[in-house]
């Protein structure tokens, strides 16, 4: 995968003012500069409809990354860029970050490593895109289980899964009456038993 940070440059990071960040990023632009913003995208859950949003945040709040041409780099004219505090460096030179670790984090930001929403963990195949696929993956055929929820009336019952249903319901096999009787849970209801 091609990432869009020029090797060519010097890279230093940019201390910009609190929630300066956007604002930075534009300027530094028109100004002329190669700039990275890294951010990550997060739910969140709206106070009123109460259905989730997804927000973009800063990755690294009040920083960003700046290229620099490797002869003759102008620290002065970026400095007076609206919204910047200055050049992180130490006794007054700026210190620079290798262009590695500017396009790792790039990339890392393209594969979604840093975001917090349903289609990242479903792209990290931490989460399959179904409540089918969550329940067939978590309570497979032939495994035993407890049923843990205490309002449900098989409460403290142990069983074995069946199958799972096309609602994502998982129908175990309970003992009843001297007889194995299949009975559907949701999944939050059962807790496997190994």
């Amino acid at each position: 995968m091609k990432a869009g940070i020029d090797k060519d440059k010097h890279w230093y990071v940019v201390r910009t003012t609190v929630k300066g960040e956007v604002k930075a990023f534009e300027s530094i632009r028109k100004a002329g500069y190669d700039v990275y913003f890294p951010r990550r995208r997060v739910e969140v859950q709206h106070r009123r409809t109460k259905t989730y949003v997804v927000k973009e945040q800063p990755l690294m709040p009040r920083y960003l990354f700046v290229g620099q041409p490797r002869v003759n780099p102008d620290f002065y004219r970026l400095r007076n860029c609206d919204c910047v505090e200055g050049v992180l460096g130490v006794d007054g030179r700026p210190i620079r970050v290798s262009e590695k670790s500017v396009e790792e984090i790039y990339i890392a930001e393209i594969e979604m490593d840093f975001d917090d929403t349903r289609a990242a963990r479903i792209h990290r195949k931490e989460e399959l895109a179904s409540a089918k696929e969550n329940a067939a993956r978590q309570f497979p055929s032939g495994q035993s289980v407890f049923v843990v929820d205490p309002a449900n009336p098989f409460s403290k019952h142990a069983g074995v899964v069946q199958e799972v249903t096309r609602a994502g319901k998982v129908r175990a096999l309970i003992q009843l009456f001297g007889r194995m009787t299949p009975v559907e849970f949701e999944a939050k209801q059962l807790s496997s038993a190994a």
